[in-house]
């Protein structure tokens, strides 16, 4: 019987790191031609894919550029003539050429990836792979949030691919999905098992940050929390009092700290002043992936602090870990999709629920800081 031919298709670490994730726990089914696709947002994914080249996991591995903010004309263009212009647009040294109908099935990180490729790969099966906490909310799956000539492309080349050709969804716990449910299936990605592996495709290096401070702010761009605003209307505005108003209440947040020094992890696509931050608290410099960080570094004790981050759930949903959660979502104001939902359903994760603190004001806030401090020192 002929080999199933797969494609992973994906632009961050954490997503490059569910699709190896995937295929080293089921060799026996991966055996065949998988090959996976890059488009490449930072440096770190650029650097990945002479590792991942090296590990030999993947047949064959296909680099592009990070097309995501590209202009809407462009991605029509890329829509109509996809093989034509995926080949104009490919950074491997070698011709490209992608034929019709050569994959079984499509695992992306999102609809733009997996609309692509399914336009010249009419009979495969398509599903999507976690890549966060957008991947539990339906956030992924909802066509209105998207750009208005994406929902115009659905509607005329895809015939309204996004929603009904959508096979299924692949997340480390299914039964925290928390968006509208329609015929997809939602299947368990397995636990990572294979840490040497990942340690030396991600340049693992030893941290020793973390055994000494056990605060850490888990930073994003804040400009990405508006996009979980409940209300895509609002969604889509500009609203640089938000991303002023999240950075206020952290920077206050980290300094009401006074036995240890929060650490500040970085987001990859994250910009700060480094200096400014050196003032009252410690930049974590090592950059090791995070997932990989929580396997190796993080315990129960830890306390970590952020918006509503995928980072703060890795420690449970990889490894089972249980450290202190601290949410600030609801001291900016706004309501953000399945907030509620998806934090409850982590509580019921938890052994210990109440490490899951969700503050309703700055007093409360600093009062929980202020307590853990002297719990955990």
């Amino acid at each position: 019987m002929e080999n199933k031919r797969y494609l992973f298709v994906c632009s961050t670490q954490f997503t490059i790191f569910n699709c190896i994730n995937e295929v080293l726990n089921d060799p026996e089914k991966y055996n065949g031609k998988t090959d996976i696709v890059l488009f490449h947002q930072t440096k770190g994914t650029i650097q990945l894919s002479e590792k991942l080249k090296e590990s030999k996991i993947f047949n064959k591995i296909y680099n592009f550029p990070f097309i995501n903010n590209v202009h809407s004309i462009f991605l029509l263009i890329l829509f109509i003539f996809p093989r034509f212009i995926l080949r104009r647009l490919c950074l491997n040294e070698e011709s490209v050429r992608f034929k019709k109908n050569h994959y079984n099935a499509i695992f992306s990180q999102s609809l733009l990836y997996a609309s692509l490729f399914k336009v010249f790969n009419k009979n495969s099966s398509t599903y999507l792979i976690e890549e966060g906490l957008s991947s539990y909310t339906g956030r992924a799956l909802d066509v209105r949030r998207r750009r208005p000539l994406f929902r115009l492309v659905n509607k005329t080349f895809l015939r309204h691919f996004f929603i009904a050709d959508i096979k299924g969804q692949l997340l480390y716990k299914p039964e925290l999905y928390c968006g509208e449910k329609g015929s997809e299936t939602y299947l368990p990605i397995t636990v990572p098992k294979h840490s040497a592996i990942f340690n030396k495709i991600f340049a693992y290096t030893s941290n020793d940050l973390y055994r000494s401070h056990k605060f850490v702010y888990l930073g994003a761009p804040y400009w990405g929390l508006r996009k979980l605003i409940s209300n895509p209307d609002i969604a889509k505005k500009e609203d640089k009092d938000l991303e002023r108003k999240c950075k206020s209440l952290v920077d206050r947040s980290m300094k009401a700290q006074t036995k240890s020094t929060f650490i500040y992890r970085v987001h990859p696509i994250e910009e700060i002043n480094e200096k400014f931050y050196e003032s009252f608290c410690i930049l974590d410099r090592c950059k090791n992936m995070w997932e990989i960080e929580c396997q190796n570094s993080l315990t129960d004790e830890h306390v970590l602090m952020s918006f509503f981050s995928t980072a703060s759930f890795t420690p449970k949903l990889l490894y089972g870990k249980e450290p202190y959660i601290i949410f600030l979502d609801n001291l900016t104001g706004y309501e953000f999709l399945n907030f509620a939902d998806f934090t409850n359903g982590l509580k019921s994760l938890y052994k210990n629920p109440d490490k899951i603190m969700l503050p309703r004001s700055e007093d409360e806030l600093f009062s929980i800081i202020k307590n853990l401090s002297k719990r955990i020192f």
